[in-house]
Parts: C-alpha cells; structure tokens; sequence
C-alpha cells in the first residue's frame, strides 16, 4: 500500500476501534487513548482523524495509538502479514480446527456483553503487545 490517504485512514482507525477493544470491552474513546499514550495522542486528534480530517497523520501518533490498543501498528497500512485475502483465507484455515469452531459456537449464544467480556478475558491471557 501506497502511503495513507485521508478517508483510508478514518476508515481504516473506525475498523480498528471495532476489532480491538479496551480490556472490558468498550470501544476505546477519545480521552481512554489521550490517557493511554500520555497525551501524546490528544482527545481532540482521536475526533479529527475518526473524522477523516487529518490527511497525513504522524507515525508516532500512530503508533502510539497502536500500542495503547495493543495491535502491531503495521495494520495502519494494510494486513500483516500479507493482503486482507490472505487474511480471509486465514480465517478459513483457523475455521478447520475443531476447538476453533467448538469456541465460535459457544460465543455465538453468548449476550454482546458476555462476548466483549470474554474477548477482555482472551487478551489479558494472550498478553500485551499480542494485540489479540
């Protein structure tokens, strides 16, 4: 991927706020990340670049937003570890083990708020910086 557009970005940032949540579960807000990266990243950057109003952000605010939420801050810029194909057929595979699927169909009787508590639970064990 070639460098970081204005509406990528945002909409790239509105997909990260929905895959990685704060430990309990909520969505990390404006205050949450200026408190979690110190201030380096202010409440009011957090509303501009979720607006798309920052055209070309900063790599230390990027990655400092990565760190505060725990995912590897190369996701700003496409897929780790390769195309968002690659990724869906990472899934696939992940879908073939059986204690995988045996976890999905738990969850999926589980209320939203005993998912996203569950989620918290899966990455206090996965430990920091696993971003999962």
């Amino acid at each position: 991927m070639s460098g970081v557009q204005q509406g990528h970005v945002s909409e790239r940032f509105e997909r990260l706020l929905a895959l990685y949540r704060k430990p309990d579960g909520s969505e990390w807000g404006g205050q949450d990340l200026e408190r979690a990266t110190g201030g380096a990243v202010t409440r009011s950057y957090v509303s501009n670049l979720k607006k798309g109003r920052i055209e070309n952000p900063g790599l230390a605010k990027l990655e400092a937003i990565a760190e505060a939420m725990g995912f590897p801050p190369e996701l700003w810029f496409g897929a780790v570890g390769g195309t968002e194909r690659e990724l869906d057929e990472a899934l696939v595979a992940a879908l073939k083990d059986d204690t995988v699927v045996a976890i999905l169909e738990k969850v999926m009787t589980m209320s939203v708020r005993d998912r996203r508590l569950l989620l918290g639970i899966a990455r206090e064990i996965s430990g920091p910086g696993t971003g999962r």
